[in-house]
C-alpha cells in the first residue's frame, strides 16, 4: 500500500463525513431531519432530465458514509503505470472507509470504446454505481439519465474545491465543463492537458535544446534524421477524438488563441486552418512523424516515445508516469516535458486542449450513499495528493494543484503552471456528431500528406458539414472543380 508515500496527507474518517441533502441552498445534515429530507430528495429527483431512469432512486440519510460494496468502472489512464493508480486510490479509500468496500471494472482503453461501454451497461441499467467520465460527456449523458445530477446531493462549498483549469493564462472552469442545464453532473478528477515530450540523452547527443516553436521543432526533428534517428514526433492522428484534441492545439497556435465567438465552421474555413493542418501534412511527408502515424492513439504514442524510436511526442500528463514507470521505464533523467511550441510569430508558449475526468453515479444506483461518500473523497486532499505526487497527475482540487511541494515534484506539474489551455465546442448536445466532422476529414487530409488540395478540400467539407450556409471564400488549387 502506498499510503506511507502521501507526505502529510490527511485522512478522513467515518465520524467525519457528512452527505448534505440540498434544496435552495439549505444543509440538513441532522439525523432528525430525515422525514424532511426524503421529501426534499423526492423534489430533487422530480428535475431530473429522464424520469424514468431516476424514480426507483434510493434515498440518502442525512449522515453517515453508507456501507456495502460499490463497483468503480474506471479509464484505464495509467494501466502501465506500477502500483496501478485505481487499485492505490481504491485500497486507501477502503482503509479510510473501511465499511465500503470499491471493486474495480477496468473499461476500455479507448475513450470512444469506453463511452460506448457505459453506454450500453448504463442503458441496461446494470453496474456501475460510479464511473470515470470525460469531460466532454456531460451534454449527452445527463439528457439520456445516465448520470445523477450531483449538486442536488454535495453543498454549494464543494464545488468551490476546484477553482479554474490551466495554467496562470486560464480562466477555464472545470466545473462548468461538468455542467448542463444548470446542473452538475461529474465531480472532476483529475485534468488532462497536452504538452510536448521530448528525450533529453537524445537531443543531448545532438546538440540540441528544447524547441520552443513548431519551426524549431521542425527543425531540429529533421538533425535528428540525419543521425539516423528511425522518427522524430509522434502524435495522435487516427480517426477519433484524441485527433480532435490535436487539431485544437495546432488550430489555435496559427491563430495565436481561437477568435472569440468564432465557430467551429468559421475557424475551419480560414487561412489559419489550412496552416495547420498543411503544417500536419508535412511532418508526415518529411518523415518527421511515421507515415502510420494516421492510425496513432496514445498507446502507439507512449510506446515509440518510450522506445527511443521518437523524441518527441505531443502527450497527455498521464504519459510521464507511463514512461518512468514499469520494467523497461526511462529514467527522469531521460524525459522531458514542456508546455507545447507555437508557431514562429506567435508570443509565448503554445495552447494545451483542456481535458480531463470526472467522476459520475449511476442514478440507478442501489448504494447511493456510498457512492457519495468515494466521489467526495476521491475530491479531497489525500486522494488527489496521491494522484499528483505518484502519478504526475494534474490534480482537480486547487488547493493541491497550487501546492508548491506537488509543483516541485512533478515536472509534468511544473510544465502545467504555464500552460495556456484551448476548449474544445463541447457545450453542445451535437458535439459528438461536431468532433466526428473534423476528426473524420483532417484524418482524411493525413492519409495524403502531400496534397495541399486535399487539406483544402478537407477543412472546407468539414465546414460546409457543420454549418451548409457557409460559402467556402478560398478555391482549392488543384483539385477538380476548385473549392466551390
Amino acid at each position: 500500500m502506498a499510503l506511507a508515500q502521501v507526505n502529510g496527507a490527511r485522512k478522513s474518517t467515518p465520524s467525519e463525513f457528512t452527505v448534505n441533502l440540498m434544496d435552495d441552498g439549505v444543509r440538513h445534515s441532522r439525523p432528525g431531519a430525515w422525514s424532511m429530507a426524503v421529501l426534499m430528495v423526492a423534489a430533487c429527483l422530480a428535475g431530473c432530465t429522464n424520469t424514468a431512469a431516476t424514480e426507483s432512486l434510493p434515498l440518502v440519510p442525512a449522515a453517515g458514509p453508507g456501507s456495502g460494496t460499490i463497483v468503480w468502472l474506471t479509464d484505464p489512464t495509467a494501466e502501465t503505470a506500477t502500483n496501478d493508480v485505481r487499485q492505490v486510490l481504491a485500497d486507501a479509500f477502503e482503509q479510510a472507509y473501511p465499511s465500503i468496500t470499491v471493486n474495480l471494472e477496468t473499461g476500455s482503453v479507448s475513450t470512444d470504446e469506453l463511452r460506448t461501454q457505459l453506454i450500453r451497461q448504463l442503458a441496461s441499467g446494470s453496474t456501475p454505481d460510479v464511473y470515470d467520465g470525460d469531460v466532454i460527456w456531460p451534454y449527452s449523458f445527463a439528457p439520456a439519465g445516465y448520470a445523477l445530477p450531483l449538486n442536488k446531493y454535495l453543498p454549494h462549498s464543494f464545488w468551490n474545491t476546484f477553482g479554474t483549469a490551466g495554467g496562470a493564462n486560464s480562466g477555464a472552469s472545470f466545473v462548468h465543463d461538468m455542467t448542463y442545464n444548470g446542473h452538475i453532473y461529474g465531480v472532476p478528477e483529475y485534468i488532462d492537458e497536452g504538452f510536448l515530450y521530448y528525450r533529453k540523452d537524445l537531443l543531448a547527443k545532438a546538440g540540441l535544446t528544447p524547441p520552443r516553436t513548431w519551426e524549431e521543432l521542425e527543425h531540429d526533428a529533421l538533425v535528428l534524421k540525419s543521425k539516423g534517428l528511425q522518427y522524430q514526433f509522434v502524435w495522435q492522428g487516427n480517426d477519433y477524438e484524441g485527433l480532435t484534441c490535436d487539431w485544437y492545439e495546432f488550430l489555435a497556435d496559427a491563430f495565436g488563441g481561437l477568435p472569440a465567438g468564432a465557430s467551429p465552421a468559421t475557424e475551419l474555413d480560414s487561412a489559419r486552418a489550412l496552416k495547420a493542418l498543411r503544417f500536419m501534412q508535412g511532418l508526415i511527408a518529411q518523415g518527421i512523424s511515421p507515415p502510420t502515424v494516421d492510425t496513432f492513439e496514445e498507446t502507439n504514442t507512449d510506446s515509440a516515445f518510450d522506445t527511443g524510436h521518437a523524441a518527441f511526442m505531443r502527450g497527455w500528463d498521464s504519459a510521464y508516469a507511463n514512461a518512468t514507470s514499469g520494467a523497461n521505464a526511462l529514467s527522469p533523467d531521460q524525459v522531458g516535458v514542456e508546455a507545447p511550441p507555437t508557431f514562429q510569430g506567435q508570443s509565448g508558449v503554445g495552447w494545451s486542449t483542456l481535458g480531463g475526468w470526472g467522476l459520475f453515479i449511476n442514478p440507478r444506483t442501489r448504494n447511493l450513499r456510498a457512492a457519495l461518500t468515494f466521489v467526495q473523497w476521491m475530491a479531497g486532499r489525500q486522494a488527489q495528493w496521491i494522484l499528483a505526487t505518484q502519478y504526475s497527475e494534474i490534480p482537480a482540487n486547487a488547493s493541491v494543484r497550487n501546492d508548491p511541494t506537488v509543483l516541485n515534484r512533478s515536472p509534468v506539474l511544473h510544465a502545467a503552471a504555464s500552460t495556456r489551455v484551448v476548449l474544445r465546442p463541447s457545450m453542445t448536445d451535437n458535439y459528438a456528431r461536431l468532433s466526428a466532422v473534423i476528426y473524420d476529414h483532417v484524418n482524411a487530409a493525413l492519409r495524403t500528406p502531400n496534397s495541399a488540395a486535399s487539406a483544402c478540400l478537407a477543412l472546407l467539407g468539414a465546414a460546409r458539414q457543420l454549418a451548409p450556409s457557409v460559402v467556402g471564400r478560398r478555391s482549392c488549387p488543384g483539385a477538380n472543380g476548385g473549392g466551390r
